[in-house]
């Protein structure tokens, strides 16, 4: 039996032995990244084959936020007044003083980024701007209230039985494109919970579910482009120099796939590797990404002779491994991976806050990623991390008013979840500096009921307030005070997104490149794979236009251009 899916043909669940393939393009990878690549060489005319390790589509991106974020992109109705000068102006500003940039490389994915975008929009794949969506730190120097922050929303029926194989994300309630969750009918009086049934009868597919489902709608379902599951790549095939092909492992063996005009790692990170926490430096990596993402793109590219460097800043979060929880298995896999939920949408929410063993906060919790460098902070005095082990804390307001993980608003918590009647018996139980948490709720309360936080200042930015608030909480919908009883503590695990420091070094046609700067004839990359250069820090959303950007960069040169060669 044949293992790929053309079209809407489920492929069968036991194949036999699959022949050796020949090809245009093989994707790796049949995530956000291969997919894209996939509907752009399909388009030029390429015969494109996909592999995906396991047996589910959408990779890392079906779990994301699906925030996408091109700068002056130029779409109807947003974004048309933005300039590539105030993008440029902006990204400077998140840059940073004193950290070189390569600015003509810069530039050019900028451009690239509203070519691919508009491409891709032409040929279905319904990219729309987010109403009232500003730039994470705006009101930031070249920063904008709206327009660069895009979604896709698709119907579920539209994959046809492709729908069966999206990854589903277990970390965001989808079903409300942001379009609608931030409008004003979500503020009305059973508005958001008609918008979630409406949503669910429909089955719509928003954010990381809605992205990775319309590039899968677009490569699989609509193209019917080949795609192989539960086939890893486990050796790059060589001509000389030059990247010919790959042999894949899968259900019944070995299959050799010649690739003519080259290959793209799509294949993700590195987060789950047994060294990802010494490589990102910090305490202890939980994956909280699909649990494949194992660095196997980077090692295949090493063995070609590719260069792999420090890319962006490390990016990770804190999560909490709720009693039961597994990553989905999908159709035909035995066997769950236990999960750790990145408490993203949490943190930001009123009755709050995050504390270390002293007791103590040390940073904004309502945006994740002004924690990142005080989890990676080492106290050279007392020899040990300054702010690892951490507990987040919630009061009974927080329970009775908003989800936690699996748990619905006013539902009980686990008894697995440490619980007491006062702060300093929380602290007792829990294992943390009770006489320095008593100090930090009496301060975070005080300035809780202002709706100031004096000490960070959290809830001071428009879009942390619109993504992550409750906006019925006035005067700041990230603050509220920790001080109805019970109270409660989550000791929390450092979780990564799958986005590692580390990457292949890529040129801007998304060629894998060698120490010396030469490219390796035939070897291409996008995603997490390869190393992100235009940027220092982060930019929500900046991950998954990289990823689909490079994709359409990678296809368009492996087709277009002249074939590989070796030595």
């Amino acid at each position: 039996m044949d293992t790929s899916r053309t079209g809407s043909t489920v492929p069968d669940r036991t194949p036999g032995r699959a022949p050796d393939r020949v090809v245009d393009l093989l994707c790796v990878g049949g995530g956000l990244g291969g997919l894209a690549a996939a509907v752009r060489a399909h388009d030029l005319g390429a015969d494109v084959l996909v592999a995906e390790r396991s047996g589910m589509v959408g990779g890392v991106a079906a779990y994301s936020g699906g925030f996408v974020w091109v700068g002056a992109s130029g779409l109807p109705d947003g974004g048309a007044h933005d300039s590539l000068e105030a993008t440029e102006s902006y990204l400077d500003h998140v840059q940073g003083e004193g950290r070189p940039v390569d600015r003509e490389a810069r530039r050019a994915y900028l451009n690239r980024a509203v070519e691919a975008t508009h491409w891709y929009r032409d040929a279905g794949v319904p990219f729309e701007v987010i109403r009232g969506c500003p730039d994470l730190y705006h009101p930031a120097p070249g920063s904008t209230e709206e327009g660069r922050l895009l979604e896709c929303v698709v119907p579920g029926a539209s994959l046809g039985a492709w729908r069966e194989r999206l990854r589903p994300s277990p970390y965001y309630e989808t079903g409300v494109p942001r379009n609608d969750l931030y409008s004003p009918r979500a503020r009305e009086r059973d508005g958001l919970a008609e918008l979630r049934r409406e949503g669910a009868a429909r089955d719509l597919l928003t954010h990381g579910s809605g992205l990775a489902g319309a590039f899968v709608r677009a490569a699989l379902t609509e193209r019917g482009v080949d795609c192989l599951l539960h086939h890893r790549a486990v050796e790059l095939l060589m001509d000389g120099d030059a990247v010919a092909g790959a042999v894949l492992e899968g259900p019944d063996g070995r299959i050799t796939v010649r690739a003519r005009r080259g290959v793209l790692i799509a294949a993700g990170g590195y987060g789950g590797a047994p060294d990802a926490a010494e490589l990102e430096d910090v305490p202890a990596l939980v994956e909280s990404a699909p649990p494949v993402v194992e660095g196997d793109g980077l090692l295949l590219a090493q063995r070609a002779g590719a260069a792999t460097v420090r890319g962006a800043d490390p990016f990770f979060s804190v999560g909490f491994p709720f009693p039961g929880e597994t990553h989905p298995a999908g159709p035909g896999r035995d066997g769950d991976v236990p999960l750790h939920r990145p408490l993203l949408e949490h943190l930001g929410l009123p009755h709050s806050m995050i504390v270390n063993r002293d007791g103590e906060r040390f940073g904004d919790e309502s945006y994740y990623g002004a924690l990142i460098g005080a989890l990676r902070r080492y106290d050279g005095r007392r020899k040990r991390w300054a702010n690892h082990p951490c507990w987040f804390i919630a009061d009974d307001e927080f329970r009775r008013r908003y989800r936690l993980g699996p748990y619905a608003p006013g539902e009980p918590w686990p008894d697995a979840i440490v619980r007491a009647d006062s702060p300093r018996g929380l602290a007792e139980a829990a294992g943390f500096d009770a006489d320095g948490f008593a100090a930090t709720v009496a301060a975070f309360n005080e300035g809780a009921e202002r709706g100031t936080d004096d000490a960070f200042g959290r809830g001071t930015l428009p879009f942390i307030r619109r993504a992550y608030g409750d906006p019925d909480r006035v005067p700041n919908p990230n603050l509220g005070p920790v001080a109805t009883p019970p109270f409660y503590a989550l000791p929390l695990s450092i979780v990564g997104f799958g986005m590692g420091t580390l990457g292949l070094s890529i040129d801007g046609d998304g060629r894998v490149l060698r120490r010396d700067g030469r490219a390796v004839p035939g070897l291409y990359a996008t995603g997490n794979a390869a190393a992100t250069k235009e940027l220092k820090g982060y930019v929500t959303g900046l991950a998954n236009a990289r990823n689909h950007t490079y994709a359409y960069a990678a296809a368009t040169h492996a087709v277009t251009g002249p074939p590989p060669t070796g030595r």
